[in-house]
């Protein structure tokens, strides 16, 4: 695997990668992967002078990325150009400055390492090529599975039925996926392919880390932390426990499959593979519908851009102009996915932390979810079935196979190659079919 020593919030790829692949890393090395973005990275933003217009910029926030407006407060826009700020209010030195272009007609290429779908489309194509030949696909079965379920809080069992762990259920779908966009022609990353982290650390291993996250920088643990530490003292020796878990398996391992991606391929689409539950599921409760959802990147709320990593990753996506791919290939999967369930939208809507981009489409939600916005460029999120609905829970534990089975009281397909068949579906419309994405 060619690692280039690109930067990544302080920490070289090549030294992201060493770290995790040859054993214990330090809590240094390790807090590396934590660290903020340095003043090196901001001013690296203004790579994308020219790129659009104010006009434009602030339509992507106000629509798309920041409802809430949580970012105004670190901006100073004139026609000329936004300058950012690290502090509030304008306060202290420039963080970074990115120009306008004039007009739309001044606009230049932004500089992005992926092509959209019409840009794809345009390509010459080899006498006899498969369809996706040249598609650069990265593949990421979130979460992890196997006997670190449990404290990355994505294991339920359902009385009558058995045990869920989520990371498993990605994981079939992800290798599945991978090997159908490599018959297309495609070339593909896994960016895991098997339920083991890829940070090669303890959870036990980062007491002393955990408790600097809790206790300066606690939007670094995910929201599950906060619910399952609720009732805990302070001083709980539980809550840190907790901390040291979803501080390996949430947090650094995201960041440790960002790097390793970002050092080794550079994707025209990342597709994160997961599957969608209801809330009442974390109690091992059924659901008697079915539903299903695919999220973009966007709306961030005011709470989460008080954090200087998550301002850097939101200004770098709008920059990059990643919600008309995003968006496209996101509804061209919607599409297959309702062809062959039938299932309709879960009912996001606009709400303070997810917006519509598509005025006819409700499958399609932008969020800020940890993976749509860590990973580079375009990220499609796909959230189909819910696994705490009785068919699909049948259907996932039946576990793969070839042909059909009865299952459920019905001959079914593989829920597993369902899902990977929409998915691969979807991108073969989008990169070869149906509308363009534009620019």
């Amino acid at each position: 695997m060619d690692l280039h020593p690109l930067p990544i919030a302080g920490l070289s790829v090549c030294a992201a990668a060493q770290l995790l692949a040859t054993g214990a890393p330090t809590q240094a090395e390790l807090a590396e992967l934590l660290a903020d973005p340095t003043p090196a990275q901001w001013r690296e933003l203004s790579r994308f002078d020219l790129a659009l217009t104010r006009r434009d910029f602030e339509t992507r926030l106000d629509r798309v990325f920041d409802p809430g407006h949580g970012l105004r407060r670190y901006l100073r826009m004139s026609e000329d150009g936004v300058a950012i700020y690290a502090a509030p209010g304008g306060a202290g030195e420039t963080a970074a400055l990115v120009r306008f272009a004039p007009s739309r007609e001044a606009v230049r290429p932004a500089p992005v390492d992926f092509r959209t779908p019409g840009q794809f489309r345009g390509r010459p194509s080899p006498a006899g090529a498969q369809p996706l030949s040249g598609l650069r696909v990265a593949i990421e079965p979130a979460d992890i599975g196997g006997r670190w379920a449990r404290m990355e809080d994505r294991s339920v069992e359902f009385r009558g039925y058995g045990l869920i762990n989520e990371g498993d259920l990605n994981l079939v779908v992800g290798r599945l996926l991978a090997e159908r966009l490599s018959m297309l022609g495609a070339s593909v990353f896994l960016v895991r392919n098997r339920a083991e982290p890829i940070v090669a650390a303890k959870p036990e291993e980062l007491g002393g880390l955990a408790e600097d996250v809790m206790r300066n920088r606690s939007w670094l643990l995910p929201e599950s932390f906060r619910r399952l530490t609720a009732s805990l003292p302070a001083a709980s020796p539980r809550r840190l426990q907790v901390a040291e878990e979803m501080l390996l398996t949430k947090t650094l391992e995201t960041r440790a499959r960002v790097a390793l991606v970002r050092g080794s391929f550079k994707p025209d689409i990342t597709i994160v593979v997961q599957h969608n539950a209801t809330p009442d599921s974390t109690e091992g409760r059924l659901n008697p519908i079915n539903r299903n959802i695919f999220f973009v990147n966007g709306a961030y709320t005011p709470d989460e851009l008080a954090e200087p990593e998550q301002r850097f990753r939101l200004l770098t996506k709008v920059l990059e102009d990643t919600t008309p791919t995003e968006t496209a290939v996101a509804a061209a999967i919607a599409a297959r996915f309702r062809a062959a369930t039938g299932f309709g939208p879960v009912l996001y809507g606009n709400s303070a932390n997810t917006r519509l981009v598509l005025p006819d489409d409700p499958y399609v939600v932008a969020r800020n979810l940890a993976f749509n916005r860590e990973h580079d460029g375009p990220v499609v999120v796909t959230e189909p079935y819910f696994m705490n609905q009785a068919e699909t829970l049948a259907r996932l534990l039946a576990g793969d196979y070839a042909g059909e089975r009865i299952v459920a009281g019905k001959a079914r397909v593989s829920i597993y190659r369902e899902y990977a068949g929409c998915v691969s579906g979807g991108l073969l419309d989008a990169y070869r079919g149906g509308r363009d994405s534009g620019r």
